[in-house]
């Protein structure tokens, strides 16, 4: 019970990063899944079935939490939960190949000028 009293404070204290235009969990069901993995560690049961039921509903244009963060913080609470230490726990990122550098677009060197209506109109 001990160790998972250092879960349940991890659990507690975690801050995601919030987003904004761009996909996020909406932040009421993830705050509301967290406390429910509380109690059902308070109660001595398994929280695995738990992560690996739960699907978040996701927000565009409001503010939620970022998906990878919450992804990767739910598999470490499987894994300490399981007796592994949260630093052995595999991230996402070390997983994952290092991505390819990103390919920059071609800028044309020199914005050509339009000319519309005023401009001819006015000779500027």
């Amino acid at each position: 019970m001990a160790d998972h009293e250092a879960l349940i404070e991890r659990i507690n204290s975690v801050i995601f990063t919030p987003v904004r235009a761009q996909v996020g969990y909406e932040m009421g069901h993830v705050d509301d899944f967290l406390d429910g993995l509380v109690v059902a560690l308070r109660q001595g049961r398994p929280v695995e079935a738990l992560v690996d039921m739960v699907r978040f509903s996701t927000v565009r244009f409001r503010e939620g939490y970022a998906i990878r963060e919450v992804d990767e913080f739910l598999a470490s609470v499987v894994a300490e939960s399981k007796g592994v230490p949260a630093q052995e726990t595999p991230s996402m990122h070390e997983d994952a190949a290092p991505a390819a550098e990103p390919t920059p677009l071609e800028v044309p060197g020199v914005i050509e000028e339009q000319h519309g209506l005023f401009k001819r109109l006015f000779r500027r």
